[in-house]
């Protein structure tokens, strides 16, 4: 049960019973009590050793219950980033299930399967620039031989002109979820490999050590021979000096 779950069912509770222990309510009930409160249609009392919460106005405190948690209708199977808006005016209230979009670019074939059927992801990127597929917990999509997952969405889009081994490239959209992230860690196939493209920042590079603890040695980082000399001519070393960056870097 999420944290939103919890606290809708303490506050239905306190209406149901009319008082709670005040030892039985966190920090995060509380602040979402403290309107409530504040105008004593809930009260704080002493109770024998200890203390507790009284409700002293349920009509008062049924109206807040509503306007908090809508509890509206949605359709069957929502999605729960709808079903969070649709209950707890949160769409984050509720653990996300919702499929992830991943976009994929390819220029040769064979590298991206559904079932036992290839997918013709580089007749879709010569037609339309990209290919799409939707991501769920349990995928009928896999990979086979050598792909490539990039950071940057400019490199993405030219990804061709780095004539790697790779046939198909994934788009990262910085730090992977998790979702992806397993999905890659559960590619089977004897020839599957994985090379890094990211940014070349302590992000970047903090997200590949996270790739190399999932993926082991199926990923690797791409260097280029020259890249100290790109290093040297193109860098911006200012950009180390921003908090975030001395942070993973220290990490």
């Amino acid at each position: 049960m999420s944290s939103g779950e919890n606290i809708r069912a303490q506050l239905a509770e306190l209406l149901r019973q009319g008082s709670l222990p005040r030892s039985a309510c966190g920090a995060s009930f509380l602040k979402i009590l403290r309107p409530v409160l504040d105008s004593r249609v809930v009260v704080e009392e002493r109770s024998g050793a200890g203390r507790r919460l009284v409700v002293h106005n349920a009509d008062s405190l049924r109206e807040f219950l509503a306007r908090c948690y809508p509890d509206a209708r949605t359709f069957d199977d929502a999605p729960s980033r709808i079903a969070g808006v649709a209950r707890f005016r949160d769409s984050k209230a509720l653990a996300n299930d919702a499929a992830e979009i991943v976009c994929v670019r390819a220029w040769r074939a064979g590298a991206l399967f559904r079932g036992d059927e290839c997918v013709d992801v580089a007749a879709a990127t010569r037609e339309h620039g990209v290919f799409a597929l939707s991501l769920e917990k349990e995928s009928p999509y896999s990979l086979r031989g050598p792909c490539a997952l990039v950071e940057s969405p400019i490199v993405f889009a030219c990804i061709e002109r780095l004539h790697l081994p790779s046939g198909l490239a994934i788009y990262g959209h910085g730090r992977i979820s998790n979702r992806l992230l397993a999905w890659l860690a559960q590619s089977s196939a004897p020839d599957f490999s994985l090379l890094h493209l990211p940014d070349y920042d302590p992000t970047g590079l903090n997200e590949f050590t996270r790739l190399r603890a999932k993926l082991g040695e199926n990923v690797t980082l791409h260097l280029p021979d020259d890249l100290p000399a790109r290093f040297a001519r193109f860098s911006k070393r200012s950009l180390l000096e921003r908090t975030n960056s001395q942070n993973l870097l220290r990490n």
